[in-house]
């Protein structure tokens, strides 16, 4: 009888890394590009902005793979298990994360395509379709939720981190563990 693993598999730790560091190159991208239009440096924005868009893109392509990968991979035990409350806890948090993972994508597609623009994905000189046809006020919209929602992630990202943190520290189980 094998013993079951105490970690991730290898393929789920490194895509949930790369997610990361894919998820903090958009925020800071989009910084750096909003930066770039208020300083009237518009070369530089906006090509901060076209990898800004290819970060996302490549958020929404691992959080894909990621969710194939997770139907049939096994998932870890915590040691000790936590509570009921930590558990529905940690549930809920991870159902927001990947909602925000594949919506906040979409979402700025939806934001360039309504605004009449194609996505450029600069290391293969491709242009992504347009979702749908332009409309200035859907633009907007779609802008300000991709704004709002981002905020609100950054904070329930945040969560994760502390929460992992606490488990390890605090807890002293191998929740954190299991991701490394």
């Amino acid at each position: 009888m094998s013993t079951p693993s105490t970690r991730y598999v290898l393929s789920l730790r490194i895509i949930h890394w790369v997610t990361a560091v894919a998820i903090l190159a958009a925020y800071l991208l989009a910084d750096a590009g909003e930066n770039g239009e208020e300083d009237g440096v518009n070369a530089s924005g906006v090509q901060a902005m076209q990898w800004h868009y290819t970060a996302g893109l490549a958020v929404l392509l691992l959080v894909v793979l990621r969710l194939l990968i997770r139907i049939n991979a096994k998932t870890p035990p915590i040691v000790p298990a936590p509570g009921a409350f930590t558990t529905m806890t940690a549930r809920l948090v991870h159902l927001a994360l990947y909602a925000f993972l594949i919506v906040e994508p979409l979402l700025g597609w939806l934001q360039l395509s309504y605004g009449g623009e194609q996505i450029h994905l600069p290391w293969l000189g491709w242009h992504l379709p347009a979702l749908v046809h332009p409309d200035d006020q859907a633009k907007e919209l779609a802008g300000e939720l991709h704004e709002l929602i981002g905020n609100i992630f950054y904070a329930v990202i945040g969560l994760h981190v502390v929460a992992a943190l606490w488990h390890h520290f605090i807890r002293r189980d191998n929740t954190l563990k299991r991701m490394l």
